[in-house]
């Protein structure tokens, strides 16, 4: 498994675009043939909307192969159930399968 440190990206992630121009630049250094975890070390602040654009992306790209690593970071936490719900794209299993991980909760982290 090959593993996206997002801290490359910088500490604080913000906006749709920067997230789709994160992805453009990552996508031609990884090997589709292996699955992909994203590792949130280091990182501040991720919007709901960068991470959106980014995973979306990347969900499509590697067939739904992505997994989130476990993490304390209160934004990527409180952001998970709300980019969760009602997703039916190769986005839905990786964030399902994080936020058993994390035991995070819909109700209680919204």
């Amino acid at each position: 498994m090959q593993t996206i440190y997002l801290k490359k990206f910088g500490t604080v992630l913000l906006s749709r675009p920067a997230g789709l121009e994160a992805f453009q630049a990552i996508r031609p250094t990884l090997d589709v043939s292996q699955p992909v975890a994203i590792d949130f070390d280091d990182v501040l602040t991720v919007t709901p909307s960068w991470f959106d654009e980014f995973l979306t992306n990347l969900a499509e790209h590697f067939a739904g192969r992505v997994e989130l690593l476990p993490t304390e970071n209160a934004s990527v936490r409180a952001m998970l159930p709300v980019l969760a719900m009602d997703r039916h794209d190769p986005a839905a299993g990786a964030l399902q399968r994080a936020m058993i991980a994390m035991k995070l909760d819909r109700a209680s982290e919204q």
